[in-house]
């Protein structure tokens, strides 16, 4: 049977069951991409923290295991294709839960639109230079959107399960190709130093952190790009109503975090000490400084194999956040948040394909508009992406976009996952379950210090994004706090046109016991 604008009833409008506990974990993996972020993210953080980017990563990567405590305990009690705004509506109620909706589509769309802006614009012609020798056009990037953007969300409507298999084989090859890479580099690197983990010992910087406010303002900012590596994290979320067995999406959340978050930090320190500890003032300016490096202690195999890596990488990420922001659009969608539209499911592949081409328009638009308008504030004519003879303002134009986006997608997540800390407190303050044993000490720990912990730091990184202000990293924050402004009202309107709308929000929801689980 049909409902409203030709959607199909309640019973009809859900996802297939066909994600086993590996596919969610490789789901984790490809929507955190990590050669990636080793190739772009790193870069990014190295034009900030310098030295202490391997510092950067970590911290980062400790806050992101403590959200994995979070979403661990959540997601135990919760699990649907809404992800995130079904666990926020659980806890605090559904007017959180549908702005926490839109900032989830947003962080991944717009990390989805950085894609090809870095990956074509800078890695691409980058490596073929260094390789080949070969200077490709300026406008190179330009067509990639439709590689990067377009490509992947035909992947993704054709079904879960054609999707898994391919990002199942490529996440394992793909941590495990950048583990052994990293031991190689730091096997042979003369610098290998734990010094680079320690923000006190690099004088010698000064002159560099300064114009960012000294080395701790310098490591937030390196911070931005190092949590932005983990956009992807909580991927495996909205496939709630399509893993086999709910639990599966607990595990991939722990499995999947500390294996992208281990491989990681131990890339940013092989890169650091393989470039040198005292020359990472020019790391960010190389273009491609994580290939030479790899290329300087792998051969050039290695250098080729690292690029070809992250270009799947790329596709891989691609695919994964833009299946899951279509998700959750199918999720609000179901709700009648947004139109009812958005919930048509493809009757072939029994995926949410209306949602998921427009995450893909979405897209698009963010990836072909944000550099045109960072040439315009950076003093460049509108078409100097496309005209331009200086290469280098080329690159600056395509990294500073890059950096835009970026720190967009990073300010939602951070929104977000202050959301999600707040409704762990929340919701395991209102179970007000009973506690005995060696639970009754790990219990406030868990539900309690922990998500208060991360909210320290994630507030501290927010703070370091606009004191001072630093182009593009406060300009992206701005942008952020004008969509955040502009959904509030849309809510307020919604909650007075349609209160029962509002009120049934994310509630369809998949309550287990952490009895039921502990036991299995």
């Amino acid at each position: 049977m049909n409902g409203i604008d030709g959607t199909a009833n309640d019973t009809a409008i859900r996802l297939h069951g066909d994600v086993g506990t590996w596919g969610a974990i490789a789901e984790e993996i490809s929507a955190m991409a990590p050669a990636c972020d080793t190739v772009a993210f790193m870069t990014s953080a190295a034009m900030f923290a310098f030295v202490l980017t391997p510092l950067a990563f970590l911290i980062a990567t400790l806050t992101m295991y403590l959200e994995v405590n979070t979403l661990y305990h959540l997601s135990k009690h919760h699990a649907s294709a809404g992800g995130y705004y079904g666990y926020i509506s659980t806890a605090l109620g559904s007017k959180s839960a549908i702005l926490s909706g839109f900032l989830y589509v947003l962080y991944q769309g717009v990390s989805t639109a950085a894609i090809p802006v870095y990956v074509a614009g800078i890695l691409l012609p980058g490596v073929v230079q260094y390789f080949f020798h070969i200077v490709l056009p300026v406008w190179i990037w330009l067509p990639f959107v439709a590689i990067f953007i377009v490509a992947p969300i035909i992947l993704a409507i054709a079904g879960i399960r054609p999707q898994m298999k391919y990002v199942r084989y490529a996440a394992a090859y793909e941590v495990a190709f950048l583990a052994i890479l990293g031991i190689i580099i730091i096997m042979h690197a003369p610098d290998n130093t734990l010094k680079v983990f320690d923000p006190f010992a690099w004088s010698s910087y000064n002159a560099e952190f300064r114009p960012y406010g000294g080395p701790f303002a310098g490591l937030g900012l390196g911070m931005i790009f190092g949590l932005t590596s983990f956009i992807g994290y909580g991927g495996s979320a909205p496939l709630g109503e399509e893993v086999r067995v709910k639990s599966s999406i607990t595990r991939s959340l722990v499995l999947g975090l500390l294996i992208v978050g281990a491989v990681l930090t131990e890339v940013a320190y092989a890169l650091t000490v393989g470039w040198g500890v005292n020359n990472m003032a020019s790391f960010a300016n190389a273009e491609i400084p994580g290939v030479i490096v790899a290329t300087l202690y792998a051969g050039i195999i290695g250098g080729l194999l690292l690029s070809l890596t992250a270009f799947n990488s790329a596709f891989s990420d691609a695919v994964a956040m833009q299946a899951n922001a279509g998700r959750v659009y199918f999720s609000m969608a179901r709700d009648r948040v947004i139109p009812q539209a958005f919930a048509k499911i493809s009757k072939r592949f029994g995926t949410p394909y209306v949602s998921l081409i427009f995450i893909a328009f979405i897209s698009v638009v963010m990836s072909l508009l944000a550099p045109f308008l960072v040439e315009i504030a950076m003093g460049f004519g509108p078409f100097y992406l496309i005209s331009g003879r200086n290469l280098q303002n080329i690159d600056n134009i395509l990294e500073d976009s890059f950096d835009l986006l970026s720190t967009m997608a990073l300010v939602g997540l951070i929104s977000v996952h202050l959301m999600l800390n707040t409704s762990v407190m929340t919701l395991f303050r209102r179970l007000k379950e009973t506690h005995f044993g060696f639970h009754k000490i790990t219990h406030p720990i868990e539900h309690y210090i922990l998500p208060a912990i991360a909210t320290a730091v994630f507030i501290f990184v927010l703070y370091e994004s606009v004191v001072p202000p630093v182009f593009p990293i406060t300009q992206a924050v701005a942008a952020v706090a004008v969509y955040i402004i502009f959904m509030v009202f849309y809510i307020m309107w919604l909650s007075r046109k349609h209160p029962d709308v509002v009120e049934n929000a994310g509630r369809r929801i998949n309550l287990i016991r952490e009895e039921e689980l502990d036991a299995k």
